[in-house]
């Protein structure tokens, strides 16, 4: 998705309407938008898990719903945007539903499993067409390509196993990369002192008895 077209997702989203029936899904698209969690992972998110003090999220060593695909330990850093997300929905649940362990749950505390109606049906609200959930983290992706961080950074953010994976999906959004570096070399190159070797040829007498003078150096 372009900048304008998240916007439009966004905005969507906060219709009356929307926040009436999913009060939880402009929440969703802003934490997928600024973390490029999986969707699975948002929605088996709970607040054990959540540092708002150190703006983290983590994940569990384990292959369960708590952890990640790969089954490692992994960790998400939370911008401002993410952490605000984060803080709706921690009101939400002081109002609601105090003791519930969810991120995204329902005014009862029950854990919000199924998002596809509500997502689908806010896209079609901003005139998107072919736009899913996973969209969102694709976006994230792509967004921080375009602003010019590495792959291999970006790889770390999305948590691939293997940077390829990264760049085989991204790298093409920046087509310019590699002459933008090779352009490198085209700027003024600074001043390098060069070394000459002077041998002094005299013919003197010392000279010949010597025969071994070393060259002198001479800058």
């Amino acid at each position: 998705m372009t900048q304008e077209e998240a916007a439009r997702l966004l905005e969507a989203a906060q219709t009356q309407r929307r926040m009436w029936r999913y009060p939880w899904l402009y929440d969703f698209i802003r934490l997928g938008l600024n973390t490029g969690m999986r969707p699975g992972e948002m929605l088996w998110l709970e607040w054990r898990r959540v540092d708002l003090q150190g703006a983290l999220i983590t994940f569990e060593a384990t292959r369960t719903k708590t952890g990640q695909k790969n089954g490692k330990p992994g960790r998400v850093p939370l911008n401002q945007e993410a952490r605000e997300a984060i803080l709706t929905r921690a009101r939400f649940r002081a109002t609601h539903c105090l003791d519930s362990p969810w991120v995204f749950c329902r005014r009862d505390g029950s854990r919000i499993a199924r998002i596809m109606k509500g997502f689908i049906g806010c896209a079609s609200d901003a005139g998107l067409e072919d736009v899913h959930p996973h969209d969102l983290r694709r976006t994230f992706g792509s967004w921080l390509v375009q602003a010019g961080v590495g792959i291999e950074r970006v790889s770390a953010l999305l948590r691939h196993g293997d940077v390829a994976i990264t760049a085989r999906v991204y790298a093409h959004l920046r087509p310019d990369d590699l002459a933008s570096a090779t352009a490198i070399l085209d700027r003024p190159k600074p001043d390098r002192p060069v070394v000459h070797l002077h041998i002094d040829l005299h013919a003197g007498s010392e000279a010949g008895k010597s025969g071994n003078k070393k060259p002198a150096l001479a800058g």
